[in-house]
């Protein structure tokens, strides 16, 4: 029932636009990062493509930019898993001694958490796929 509520043309540029809006509030903070050269290009990848991406669904909600915005939310994904797997995980295994647990409750919780967004995140974006319009004549 509520896939079919997601296929409505209003329904997803509503939930684009929560989308952009959420995107902004999470980086507002960084934006300093326009004004550093040398992690523009961070910031270009992270924030503004997707931005962009977001705002073109909002205003045309079309397959071209659907399939886009998949496969980058999607690289998106597999870069955020990616950084969990080498940074929290095999960077810590490979250190001389632990001065800490390694397994935190804390840390599993926050993998779950962001494992849990990004698996909801992506599942929303695959199920809002737009509906080719039919053509009157």
């Amino acid at each position: 029932m509520l896939t079919k509520h997601l296929k409505t043309d209003k329904v997803q540029r509503l939930i684009y636009g929560i989308g952009l809006i959420l995107w902004i509030f999470i980086w507002v903070n960084d934006l300093s990062f326009i004004f550093n050269a040398s992690v523009f290009g961070i910031y270009l990848w992270q924030v503004i493509i997707p931005a962009l991406l977001l705002i073109g669904q909002l205003i045309f909600n079309n397959k071209t930019l659907w399939n886009i915005l998949i496969v980058y939310v999607s690289l998106y994904s597999l870069w955020i898993i990616w950084n969990i797997v080498v940074t929290d995980i095999l960077i810590d295994i490979q250190r001389d001694y632990l001065p800490r647990a390694f397994w935190t409750f804390e840390k599993i919780l926050n993998w779950i958490i962001m494992l849990t967004v990004l698996g909801f995140t992506n599942w929303i974006i695959w199920k809002i796929k737009p509906i080719a319009k039919i053509k009157t004549k």
